[in-house]
């Protein structure tokens, strides 16, 4: 046994194996034998000092560092002990895994003997479960609960359109991400930096350890530890990249259908008015181009596009196209002759490689090569320009093809290197949104970019929605632990198609997506073609109404919402979470799937089950009110909470503060001059408000106000911590025990509060 230290790496060898430890920064350790190429999977490398001590024996070696120890055996299995307490493991047993043949002779169904050889693996990291009680979060859009023990999941972002449940071993994102929760009240995470397919298995071989499998990846993992799973998130979003700060107006609602005409985009924009209902953007698929051709306007249909979306604009309502990769394959379509020209397509023994997605035989354009990347940035912002739309919805960049998969021999060569398309598969989606990203950033916008596909690296490019799901109720419940996950991944701005994309919802089933999904904070409504319109107004006068008091709740919570997002982009930390992130030692929440956290002062608590009037709700510790009602809940208990089919669950912690706004049916910088401060009963509290432009890159420069909001006893005190940014407030309005006392804004008042 031997160990050197160089710095804040450890090399250590037992003559037959060696490992590599690496500290980046104190909780984040790299642990490997031969690192993964980290040309295209970018991360945050940057290191910050730690102190090593180092402690060597006959049959281990000890590090320690803080309050941690890593210890190596005899075969160089490692385990982390935090505060003397086991932290995580290597699996030290034997971890063969070992497959059987997928066909079965007769014999062998008899009960014969079954042939069984090792999996193929060129790297397996395989994990110690401590016991039946560890939990493992992650791995982004699973359809499945929150726990994903005992399944097993593929990382290769899929097009697949059929319903969706928590056995789909892939869907359209790969996050090789895990949150552990070990000896029920410790966590910590593991990432694995490979873009290769890889198999997670966790926990359905064996009861006594998970394991990662590549065929082509190395064995090479980042291990992240904290107090808490809330620091471990902030850590594991530092690696990754934090979340993108998209425009405040991106918060609110979105509409789509497969595909809006011109005259349809015009209806729903006079319905929406004439019925109050809040409506910020309108989408549009694949029909508004020619013959799907990428950058194109189908003409007949949209004579003059910048003139409908300015029109749309006076409304308050802005435009979002898709955009999918493919580039229809004809001459003298210049998106084509150029990218050909510029050698800017993938390849296939030296020709532009054709596969066939919906403009028909198409090519796929190489984003991982610089030029190329360069001109799709150019285009696209001219595309916007000419045509005033002011988002772009990137799709089937799986990416997706209708003639069979892509072979994983397709190159799409860099500057640097050559890679092929199985390196690159699951980072395509993400090199897209990078070039269409920068047509944005480059005018000093913040990115309204929407994607299917991703990458864990790809979150502060982009924003998020977990693809083509179902009008099934099943599907409805999947929802919230997805966009819960999501969000523990790093990806703040995901949501899913509210109502189910494929199939029809009924009334009932549309009323309570909208009511589970109040909070997620891509709110879209979306469905396919040839099926019943979605819209809200489309079904009956009381399923507008109901949807029209949800998005007026929606639209209050949005200064609360844009806070959390700032945050969630400055550190990492979640807006819409599980419940065990706020309450990490709590076992009635481990699992807890249809109750989520928005912050840590406000929970939502849907019924998602058809015919349910009333549901169990749980309240973690401390006091509860009662949005709607005022009624105090004691937490540590279940309660049986009506909620008639216009109703939700919604909750506040105890002295919570909320900044809120009131009356918007589109979020437009001149209705934002009063500022709502609704202080639920129960105590004192804290808390900190943001205000920028919301839209601009400005931030970046210190461009913003900052101010704190303290509750203490019968007193409010609002201080301006920060003011680089010409306040559009005038007046702020305290609610409180149902009274509310109008104040003109001014940088630092204190103002008694009533009973």
């Amino acid at each position: 046994m031997d160990v050197q230290i160089n710095g804040q790496r450890a090399y250590l060898t037992n003559g037959r194996d060696a490992k590599t430890v690496q500290w980046i920064r104190p909780g984040v350790l790299r642990i490997y034998r031969e690192k993964n190429p980290d040309e295209l999977v970018r991360l945050n490398l940057e290191q910050q000092p730690v102190s090593l001590e180092t402690e060597q024996g006959s049959q281990s070696i000890m590090i320690r560092w803080d309050n941690y120890l890593l210890q190596a055996d005899e075969n160089l299995n490692l385990s982390v002990y935090q505060a003397g307490r086991p932290c995580f493991a290597e699996y030290p047993g034997d971890a063969t895994v070992y497959t059987e043949k997928q066909e079965f002779s007769l014999a062998e169904l008899e009960g014969h003997k079954r042939n069984e050889s090792p999996a193929d693996f060129k790297t397996q990291i395989s994990v110690t479960l401590f016991d039946d009680t560890d939990k493992l979060y992650g791995l982004g859009d699973k359809a499945a609960a929150l726990n994903r023990r005992e399944y097993e999941y593929i990382s290769w972002n899929t097009d697949d359109p059929t319903a969706h449940n928590e056995s789909y071993q892939s869907l359209y994102k790969s996050i090789n991400y895990l949150l552990v929760n070990h000896h029920r009240k410790y966590y910590y995470g593991l990432f694995y930096p490979s873009s290769y397919r890889c198999v997670f298995n966790l926990g359905k071989y064996s009861r006594d350890f998970f394991y990662i499998g590549s065929q082509q990846g190395e064995y090479d993992y980042f291990l992240i530890l904290g107090d808490t799973p809330m620091e471990i998130t902030r850590r594991y979003c530092a690696l990754v990249g934090m979340p993108l700060f998209v425009p405040r107006k991106m918060l609110g609602y979105h509409q789509s259908r497969w595909s809006y005409s011109r005259e349809g985009l015009h209806q729903v924009a006079d319905r929406f008015r004439e019925l109050g209902l809040p409506l910020d953007y309108i989408h549009l698929d694949i029909d508004y181009m020619e013959r799907y051709k990428v950058y194109t306007v189908n003409r007949e249909e949209f004579p003059d596009m910048k003139e409908t979306a300015r029109q749309l604009e006076e409304q308050g309502i802005s435009l979002i196209s898709i955009l999918d990769p493919g580039v229809k394959v004809e001459e003298g379509y210049s998106v084509h002759d150029q990218l050909e020209e510029m050698g800017g397509f993938a390849t296939l023994d030296g020709e532009s490689y054709v596969n066939q997605v919906w403009p028909g035989d198409s090519k796929f354009p190489n984003y991982f090569r610089e030029s190329t990347a360069e001109y799709i940035t150019r285009i696209t912002g001219d595309f916007m320009r000419e045509t005033g739309v002011s988002g772009i919805w990137c799709d089937m960049n799986e990416p997706a093809s209708f003639r069979g998969p892509l072979p994983d021999q397709v190159e799409f060569p860099s500057e640097t290197a050559m890679h092929h398309h199985d390196e690159v598969h699951n980072l395509y989606g993400e090199y897209m949104c990078r070039a269409v990203s920068r047509a944005f950033t480059r005018e000093n916008r913040r990115p309204v970019v929407i994607t299917r596909a991703a990458f864990a690296t790809t979150s502060p490019f982009t924003t998020t929605w977990n693809g083509d799901n179902q009008s099934l109720w099943h599907h409805l419940e999947a929802s919230l632990p997805q966009v819960m996950t999501m969000n523990l991944c790093g990806f703040a701005v995901n949501g899913v198609d509210i109502g189910g994309f494929g199939g029809e919802p009924t009334k009932e089933l549309l009323v309570r997506w909208i009511q589970a999904n109040l909070f997620s904070p891509f709110l879209r409504n979306h469905t396919t073609l040839h099926t019943r319109p979605q819209e809200p107004y489309a079904f009956d006068r009381e399923t507008a109404a109901i949807y029209k008091k949800m998005l007026q709740i929606r639209y209050a919570f949005l200064p609360y919402l844009y806070d959390l997002l700032e945050k969630a982009h400055r550190t990492g930390e979640p807006v819409q979470r599980p419940l065990f992130l706020e309450f990490p030692e709590d076992e009635q929440v481990k699992e807890r799937n249809d109750q989520v956290m928005l912050g840590s002062s406000v929970m939502l608590c849907p019924i998602l089950h058809q015919g349910q009037r009333s549901r169990v709700v749980y309240f973690p510790q401390g006091q509860w009110v009662d949005y709607f009602t005022g009624t105090v809940y004691e937490g540590g208990r279940e309660y049986l909470i009506p909620m008639p089919l216009d109703a939700v669950g919604l909750f506040l912690k105890a002295g919570a503060i909320l900044p809120m706004y009131r009356d918007l049916t589109h979020i437009d910088d001149e209705q934002l001059d009063t500022l709502y401060l609704y202080l639920a009963g129960g105590g004192d509290g804290e808390y900190l408000h943001y205000e920028d432009d919301g839209r601009t890159l400005d931030y970046r420069q210190g461009i913003f106000n900052r101010y704190r909001i303290t509750r203490t006893g019968g007193q409010l005190r609002f201080e301006t911590l920060v003011s680089n940014f010409p306040t559009r407030y005038r007046k702020i309005v305290v609610v409180h025990r149902g009274q509310e006392r109008l104040i003109p804004f001014a940088p630092q008042f204190v103002c008694r509060l009533e009973g």
